[in-house]
């Protein structure tokens, strides 16, 4: 009976380890799987991967304990495979680049939620980040579709905030029709190197008139043309009763999916979409990279972490990633609901070094402010 017991427990903890190494090594690659095809379950995976991973060294310490030397070469090895990716997402950069007569610029790419929803005391909190971090260029994301410029003589809270914001970046374009913008210290001009549908200033590629917005700014800083892109790319879709997923109470918001053509569709039809689209919003805004001069970055919210399809594509064999070359750690740029992940990317090529790469997740924000924490990257020429 004894003898059985130790057979089974050894068939179980075998049966653990093939599923620990199986699901770590896609949680690591399953980004190299197009989910157009593959559909949605390898970019799960990926989003998964720091869980996975903290999970496959607790089980390599467990059979190590026990004395099970095979398996703990097994995982051992899985981990090693999965390193590049990990340290994707979690780098470790304990030195810096940055000597103090560097002459650097900083670039953030914040989705700013709607700046919030027009005009109201969490406005402040967004534009005060925005000023306090005191970026050279800041690329937004989700801004209102009005210009702000007209209405906040109307709003007295916001009002000094405001004018701060346009004595500070004196070149700025937003637009209703763009949901990307720039503020800038200085001068650019819009390029026309992504495509726009007719009566759009952005990009629209899908069909059910789903759209995602990217805007290309070529920008001269210190005598050199940068070319920047900022991009927000497709959302979930999820609706309030999706997000108690995490076990977040989401009564009090409001629910975007009600009345849309998304309400009633499964959870798993959702994200079998939203990965779809995503993978097409990626292969068209590396194409628009790809006309593009050497030096570049893009920036944006690709809805989507490192190491997936969306991330691989844009970043191709040429484009590194500032928070990779500088960052310390595991960092979240989305902040509601509990789905700490990191959503916001600063890539970059060219005759261009990352110097230094932070995500402002100690800004005091609520899910009114923003739902989305900053993330600049500073780079100097070579």
């Amino acid at each position: 009976m004894e003898r059985q017991r130790l057979k089974v427990w050894r068939i179980l903890t075998v049966a653990v380890t093939v599923l620990v190494v199986a699901g770590l090594l896609m949680s690591a690659y399953g980004g190299l799987l197009d989910p157009r095809s593959c559909g949605y379950v390898p970019g799960v995976m990926v989003l998964l991967l720091p869980l996975v991973g903290i999970a496959a060294v607790a089980w390599a310490g467990v059979v190590a304990l026990m004395r099970r030397w095979w398996q703990t070469t097994v995982l051992g090895l899985a981990l090693l495979l999965s390193l590049p990716s990990l340290g994707r997402v979690c780098p470790v950069n304990l030195g810096s680049d940055l000597c103090e007569n560097d002459s650097t610029f900083t670039v953030m790419t914040y989705n700013v939620a709607g700046f919030p929803h027009l005009f109201t005391e969490d406005s402040c909190h967004v534009i005060r980040t925005i000023l306090d971090i005191n970026a050279d260029v800041v690329l937004m994301q989700e801004m209102p579709h009005t210009d702000y410029a007209i209405h906040y003589d109307t709003i007295r809270s916001p009002k000094n905030y405001f004018e701060e914001l346009n004595a500070k970046f004196p070149y700025r374009s937003y637009s209703h029709k763009d949901e990307v913008a720039i503020m800038s210290k200085y001068p650019f001009v819009i390029d026309t190197v992504v495509p726009a549908k007719k009566g759009y200033d952005t990009v629209i590629y899908h069909k059910d008139l789903d759209h995602y917005p990217a805007l290309a700014f070529d920008v001269v800083i210190n005598g050199h043309k940068v070319r920047l892109f900022s991009a927000h790319l497709q959302t979930y879709g999820l609706s309030n009763a999706d997000k108690r997923i995490t076990g977040t109470d989401t009564d009090g918001d409001c629910d975007v999916m009600q009345g849309s053509r998304l309400y009633g569709m499964s959870f798993g039809a959702k994200l079998d979409r939203a990965f779809s689209m995503r993978a097409d919003d990626a292969v068209n805004l590396r194409n628009a990279i790809d006309r593009s001069p050497e030096t570049v970055i893009v920036c944006g919210d690709f809805n989507d972490v490192p190491g997936s399809f969306c991330y691989r594509t844009l970043a191709g064999d040429d484009m590194k990633d500032a928070w990779t070359e500088c960052g310390l750690g595991y960092a979240h740029t989305y902040n509601a609901h509990r789905f700490y992940f990191k959503i916001d990317h600063i890539l970059y090529r060219g005759n261009l070094r990352a110097v230094d790469a932070r995500v402002y997740s100690d800004v005091p924000q609520t899910y009114t402010s923003s739902d989305h924490y900053p993330h600049t990257a500073t780079f100097k020429f070579y």
